[in-house]
C-alpha cells in the first residue's frame, strides 16, 4: 500500500475510535450523575469516565491531520506548505491534549483559544469552499469540512456548559451530596447532552459524504 492509503486507513480508524469512544464517555456520564450511587464508586466511573474520553478528545485533532493529508495525497487539495504545517501541528496538537489530561491548566486555557481559532478558520474554509470551490474544489469534501466545523464549535460550547458539573461533583465527593448540588450536575449533563448529539450527528454525516462522493 502507498502513503495515501495508510492515511486513510488511519483516517477511517481513528473515526472508529472517536465515536466509540464517544458513546462510551457518554454512557459513563449517566452513571456518574445518578444520586443513587454511592459517592465513592461515582468517583471511580468518574475517573474511569475521564480515562475513555481523553481517546475521544485525542480523536479531533488526529482526525483533522489525518483527513488533510489524506485529501492532499490524493490530489483532493492542494495546499501545499498549508497541509505540511498541519502535519506538524497535528502532532503537538495531539501530545497538548494529553497533558491537558495530565493536569495542566495552563495548556486548558490556550487549547481553547486554540480551538476557537482553529473552529474560525475552518467555518471561513468551509463556506468559502461552498460558495467558490476555493480553497476546497471537492464539494463532499467541503460538507465534511462543515462537519468538522459543527464538531469543534459543540466540543467549545460543552466545555462551557460543563464547568458548573465539575465543581459540583467535586463538592459532592468531598463535603457530601445535597439536592442541590445534584440538580446543578444533572442540569449540566442535561444541557449538554444536544450537543453531544450533534457531534454524533456531524459524525455520521462526515463518513457518509465520504462514502457518497461519486456521487456529489
Amino acid at each position: 500500500m502507498d502513503r495515501s492509503e495508510w492515511l486513510l486507513i488511519a483516517h477511517i480508524v481513528v473515526f472508529a475510535a472517536w465515536f466509540g469512544t464517544d458513546i462510551a464517555t457518554f454512557t459513563l456520564s449517566r452513571r456518574v450523575v445518578s444520586a443513587s450511587t454511592a459517592p465513592a464508586s461515582r468517583a471511580a466511573i468518574a475517573g474511569a469516565m475521564m480515562s475513555v474520553e481523553i481517546f475521544a478528545r485525542l480523536c479531533l485533532p488526529l482526525a483533522f491531520g489525518t483527513g488533510v493529508l489524506t485529501a492532499e495525497e490524493r490530489g483532493w487539495i492542494d495546499w501545499g506548505w498549508v497541509s505540511g504545517a498541519i502535519g506538524v501541528v497535528t502532532p503537538l496538537w495531539s501530545l497538548a491534549v494529553w497533558l491537558i489530561h495530565r493536569g495542566s491548566n495552563l495548556l486548558a486555557r490556550i487549547d481553547l483559544w486554540w480551538r476557537a481559532a482553529v473552529a474560525l478558520g475552518v467555518w471561513i474554509a468551509a463556506i468559502a469552499s461552498l460558495a467558490s470551490d476555493e480553497p476546497i474544489g471537492v464539494r463532499w469534501l467541503a460538507v465534511k469540512l462543515v462537519c468538522f466545523a459543527v464538531i469543534i464549535t459543540a466540543g467549545i460550547v460543552i466545555r462551557f456548559l460543563l464547568r458548573p458539573f465539575s465543581v459540583a461533583f467535586g463538592q459532592i465527593l468531598s463535603e457530601g451530596s445535597t439536592p442541590e448540588r445534584e440538580a446543578v450536575v444533572a442540569g449540566s449533563i442535561r444541557r449538554a447532552q444536544p450537543f453531544v448529539v450533534v457531534i454524533w450527528a456531524s459524525l455520521l454525516v462526515a463518513a457518509t459524504m465520504a462514502v457518497a462522493q461519486p456521487v456529489l
